[in-house]
């Protein structure tokens, strides 16, 4: 491995005194890269949609070139951040960036990341080259290409050392946060690019430590399967969905700035029709009853029971007639329909035919159906139409109709009722899910039902598996997905190594690991550098300044900052940091110089800053599994500090 110029090169009118020539042959390449985008933006602007022979061509025209020509004013567009030469005399070479980029003779000048032919860029290692001689990674400030670094990958003598990782790809991972997620496309890690170019048809887990890089994965997978499904999924359309709202404007930019602005972000509550009007709460043992299979089940039976064989048989005038139908045809019927598939009440609607199918048999009358009234009105009777908000209504405990105090879980049962009776109103034809361990299984059942093509990835850590009704094991979750949609392939992956929390933070926090009542495999950091936790112990009338000092400690040496509590100490901390002129705030987008994100454990899950400080981690903890598990989450949003402020000693789990 050799190291390009680490910095940039003099600007000189005679190239033979250039002391860095290959550094200016490059940044040549890159505003030549530059040209040929600007030149491809000149093309599409100048194509007029009016002259083509009919509104729809014309139509298709105006929304192809809009979207190119916001593909291509994305920032970054234009730029490579990598190259790959092929093995061979005939050896070709290729530039990489966020772009398709061509030149005038559409020859490629920059490879869109996500073709075929840019997999060994990330891949490839001097054990296995994937056919690549040599590959070099470009370093960009400001948009001036200012360094290189080259591999050179058919070398058999080479001996990697240290993580593995080229420093530049290390820096960048280290890179002070901005409270946004980015995208990285210029760092994908092998084992994130396989997870990223997997299949489309299949329900795909991917189970990873903090910081392994599982969202961004799942975002770039999201990026990747458009790019090479386009048509197919344009048209069925791609959801992710986060666990709440704080975490989908954390990603919310992600996605545009790779070039797919298509894709739909909403919570799985966002997901629930009918609506309810949620005004409880439910306690923690009602949330794991409400959410658990058994009640997935019970809906399922409730859901025909209002179906009733009538008691005698029925006599139908029709005309100068009175036909008998027996209990036992009617219930021949209702059974057929019952067997049938689809929602309950559209089985319903096949009553009809099988009616007339049998009149037609035992009285040559195709008729019957509508010439009497009776008849359907007695079938109607006995398989009357049920509505789910009122199914779910009955089913539950407590005061019923307008005195229904609807929680959160309670919406989801009405989702599922809704799928068994009426069905599925709004499908996709790929769906993300993150921090999946945190579904329920009546919620993971809500989320499934919406690829009916059962083409979903699903992204997790059990060990952070923090809600009364969540997953602590993934086959567990696989086999309700198969018994929901039908689920021909399924795969878990492993993602094993950790970018974001440096190792002495994350070596601290792996000692939970045995206490969460889960079994993962422990991630390791690559980021070897760094300083492991700082304790703050102090009386406990002095913890919210002291919380105050120490977030103000963290800022003067990284700007992004979040505090981690338990919510009773929110406010008292907002005062405190008030007298340092700071506001604390319940999100992380849009962040004022004085903002200081504030949130409880469960809250914060998904989330990053450079520096953390966690409140009173013995509460957090409070001897449980789950207690465990939160302390993991909140420990583990840090990027590059992490400072517990407290009034009593560590819980004796993160020593041992």
């Amino acid at each position: 491995m050799s190291i390009g110029d680490s910095v940039a090169s003099p600007v000189t009118s005679e190239p033979a005194l250039d002391p860095f020539p290959e550094l200016t042959a490059e940044r040549d390449r890159l505003r030549f890269s530059r040209a040929c985008r600007d030149a491809m933006i000149r093309r599409f602007e100048s194509l007029d949609p009016n002259a083509s022979a009919d509104e729809i061509t014309k139509e298709y025209i105006e929304v192809t070139v809009a979207e190119a020509l916001d593909d291509l004013r994305t920032p970054g567009a234009g730029e490579f951040f990598g190259r790959i030469t092929e093995e061979g005399a005939a050896a070709d070479t290729w530039y990489i960036g966020r772009r398709h980029i061509e030149d005038d003779r559409h020859e490629p000048v920059v490879i869109d990341w996500r073709a075929p032919i840019a997999a060994p860029f990330y891949r490839a290692t001097h054990a296995d080259a994937f056919g690549l001689a040599h590959r070099r990674r470009f370093t960009l400030a400001d948009g001036t290409l200012t360094a290189y670094l080259d591999e050179q990958l058919d070398d058999p003598d080479h001996d990697a050392a240290g993580s593995g990782i080229p420093d530049p790809v290390l820096a960048e991972i280290g890179a002070a946060r901005t409270g946004a997620m980015r995208e990285i496309v210029a760092t994908i890690q092998a084992e994130q690019d396989v997870v990223i170019r997997a299949p489309l048809d299949q329900v795909l887990v991917v189970q990873g430590g903090p910081g392994t890089g599982k969202t961004a994965v799942g975002l770039h997978r999201a990026a990747y399967l458009l790019f090479e499904h386009r048509r197919r999924l344009v048209r069925d359309g791609v959801l992710v969905v986060g666990p709440n709202r704080v975490f989908l404007d954390y990603i919310g930019n992600v996605l545009p700035s790779l070039g797919e602005r298509s894709v739909q972000q909403r919570t799985a509550l966002d997901l629930c029709v009918p609506k309810v009007d949620i005004t409880g709460v439910d306690d923690a043992e009602a949330r794991r009853w409400k959410g658990s299979e058994e009640m997935l089940a019970r809906l399922e039976t409730v859901s025909v029971e209002h179906v009733k064989v009538p008691d005698d048989d029925l006599r139908v005038p029709l005309g100068s007639r009175t036909l008998v139908v027996t209990r036992d045809e009617v219930a021949e019927w209702f059974t057929q329909a019952l067997d049938a598939r689809g929602p309950v009440n559209r089985r319903r609607d096949a009553l009809k035919g099988l009616v007339q199918r049998d009149m037609l048999r035992r009285y040559d009358r195709d008729d019957v159906w509508e010439k009497a009234p009776v008849l359907r009105a007695a079938l109607t009777k006995a398989w009357p139409t049920q509505q789910p908000i009122r199914l779910v209504d009955q089913l539950l405990p407590g005061p019923s109709g307008k005195r229904r105090r609807w929680t959160v879980a309670d919406q989801f049962l009405v989702d599922e009722a809704n799928s068994l009776l009426v069905g599925t109103p709004f499908t996709f034809g790929h769906v993300v899910v993150d921090e999946a361990q945190d579904h329920s299984a009546v919620a993971l059942r809500c989320i499934g039902r919406r690829s009916p093509a059962a083409s979903l990835t699903l992204l997790g850590d059990l060990a952070q598996s923090t809600t009364p009704a969540g997953q602590r094991d993934w086959d567990d979750v696989l086999r309700l997905l198969r018994a929901g949609v039908g689920v021909a392939a399924a795969e878990v992956a492993h993602l094993t190594i950790g970018y974001r929390v440096p190792a002495p933070i994350l070596d601290v926090a792996n000692r939970l690991l045995p206490h969460t009542g889960v079994a993962t495999q422990a991630s390791r950091s690559v980021r070897l550098e760094g300083e492991p936790p700082a304790v703050t112990l102090v009386d406990s009338a002095a913890l919210a300044d002291a919380v105050a000092a120490s977030v103000v400690a963290v800022r003067h040496r990284h700007h992004n900052s979040g505090v981690v509590a338990p919510e009773p100490l929110h406010a008292a901390i907002a005062e405190a940091l008030a007298t340092h002129g700071l506001q604390a705030v319940d999100r992380v987008h849009d962040l004022g110089h004085t903002d200081v994100p504030v949130f409880h454990a469960e809250a914060v899950k998904g989330l990053e800053f450079d520096g953390v400080v966690v409140v009173n981690p013995h509460e957090i903890f409070d001897g449980s599994e789950r207690g465990a598990r939160l302390l993991y989450v909140a420990m583990t949003r840090a990027v590059q500090v992490l400072q517990f402020v407290t009034d009593q000693p560590l819980p004796p789990a993160l020593s041992t």
